[in-house]
This record gives structure tokens, C-alpha cells and sequence, in this order.
């Protein structure tokens, strides 16, 4: 029997099928069991934490580790490499990993390997631009100051004045504009890749963008603390917010309905 020939166009129009790529699995996860950890365990630990360092006294001494005795200036305030890494990468991150995904989304309406992606790549661009969004919203209406501001600091405003008034800004003029940080949201914006991962089903994806969100978030929030930018607790907000709108985002495509029991 002779061989058949090879069909070349015919091999062509069917690679895109005989290659799918890698397609998502997605868990079943309890809901109430999501809700009571990813949005009401880890977000209150986040912000007990916080609230802690805010009135207690390890917000200052944190600040002050990145003071240089010489000067009395912070270390990171007139760095180029800082400036670049925490201030300007930080505020660029979340808009290029969330374009990035939007477009990957968008293009999953045309192209087949992507279709079966495209709600987490949407969902997954929505919680990096909404976590900072929120979070630069809330920062007009807190009071809380930045460590430059503070006269221990060479700034002007009294820190026991500062800590003894209201946590919510009653006016516009109040609002110290610095709690949240804007810049570690950036960074803890990431941890949506840790819930992307999970709605994959691939587990190493999952606990690897856990590692990276945090990973970044903290490196954001030490470099502006470096920079006299921000308070230790103003960026663990941060972290309390990103990670509670990346969870609430993510809820549809991993909770399932409790099985009933029988």
C-alpha cells in the first residue's frame, strides 16, 4: 500500500485545534466558606494589623528606621532609583497588567485558545484597576498625614494631634491624603493574580501570584516608607483593600452553591 500524501493546508487549517493550549479548570469553592475567610477573616486581620501600627507606637519607630542621623532626612527622599521604583513603577504597574489582561480578554471574543479565558482575564484586569482606584478615592477622606508632614520629621503637623482626632476627614481641608497608600496598592493589586490562578485551577499559578502580589506590595510599601511617603499602617490599608476587592471580584467564577445535605 502506498503512503498517502501529506495535505499541507489541510495540516495548516486544523494546528489551531490540534493545539488548544492550556484550558482552565474551574474549582468548586464553598461560598460561605470564601466569604468567611477571603472577605471577612483576612480583611479584618489586614486591618487590626493596621489599626495597631496607626495608634500604637510602631508606626513612628518603623519611620524612623529610615531616618539618616547625619541629615535628619529620610535615606529614600531624594533617590533617583526610589523615586523611579516606588513612585512612577508603582503608579504604572496596575495600568499595564490591567490593560494587558483587558486586551487579552477582548481578544478571547475572536480568538479560540483565549475564549475560555476571557472572564478571568476580564475579572482579573478589573481588580488591578479597581483595588487602586478605591484606594486613591479614600485617600481624600482620611486624615492621617504623611511622615514628612509631621514635625518630628521637619514637617509641621503635631503627631499626637494628628493621632487624637477623627480617622475620617470631616472636611476636605482636613483630609491628610495619605492613608490609604496609593503607591503599595499598585503592588498589593497583584494578589489578583493569586485569585486568577485559583479560578484556573492551576494551583502553582495560584500560590505563585500570591508570592508576587505580596512580594510587590511590600517592596512598594517599603520604598515609600524609605521615602518618608507614607506610615507602615497607611500601606497594610492598602493591602486590606486590594485584597478585599480582588476576593469580592473573584467570588463568581470560584463559589459554587453548598451542597445540600441529604
Amino acid at each position: 500500500m502506498q503512503d498517502q500524501p501529506l495535505d499541507i493546508a489541510h495540516v495548516r487549517l486544523a494546528w489551531p485545534r490540534a493545539l488548544p493550549g492550556p484550558v482552565p479548570h474551574p474549582p468548586k469553592v464553598d461560598l460561605r466558606a470564601y466569604v468567611a475567610v477571603h472577605l471577612v477573616l483576612v480583611p479584618l486581620a489586614l486591618a487590626a494589623l493596621a489599626w495597631q501600627l496607626e495608634y500604637g507606637a510602631l508606626d513612628m519607630a518603623i519611620s524612623r528606621l529610615f531616618i539618616d542621623p547625619s541629615t535628619h532626612d529620610f535615606v529614600g527622599r531624594d533617590s533617583t532609583w526610589l523615586e523611579v521604583l516606588g513612585h512612577q513603577a508603582a503608579r504604572g504597574l496596575p495600568f499595564l497588567v490591567g490593560g494587558l489582561a483587558f486586551a487579552a480578554g477582548i481578544a478571547g471574543t475572536g480568538i479560540e485558545q483565549l475564549r475560555r479565558w476571557t472572564a478571568i482575564l476580564l475579572v482579573l484586569g478589573s481588580a488591578m484597576l479597581l483595588g487602586p482606584l478605591v484606594v486613591n478615592l479614600l485617600r481624600g477622606l482620611t486624615t492621617q498625614h504623611c511622615p514628612i508632614d509631621v514635625l518630628a520629621f521637619g514637617g509641621v503637623v503635631d503627631y499626637a494631634a494628628d493621632q487624637s482626632g477623627p480617622f475620617w476627614a470631616q472636611a476636605t481641608q482636613s483630609a491628610g491624603r495619605c492613608l490609604p497608600s496609593g503607591h503599595a496598592s499598585g503592588g498589593y493589586a497583584l494578589v489578583s493574580l493569586y485569585f486568577a490562578g485559583w479560578a484556573a485551577g492551576r494551583p502553582a499559578w495560584r500560590w505563585a501570584g500570591l508570592a508576587f502580589g505580596l512580594g510587590a506590595g511590600l517592596v512598594f510599601s517599603a520604598v515609600r516608607i524609605a521615602q518618608g511617603a507614607h506610615f507602615a499602617s497607611a500601606t497594610l490599608w492598602s493591602a486590606a483593600i486590594a485584597w478585599t476587592v480582588c476576593a469580592a471580584l473573584f467570588l463568581p467564577l470560584l463559589c459554587r452553591r453548598p451542597i445540600a445535605s441529604t
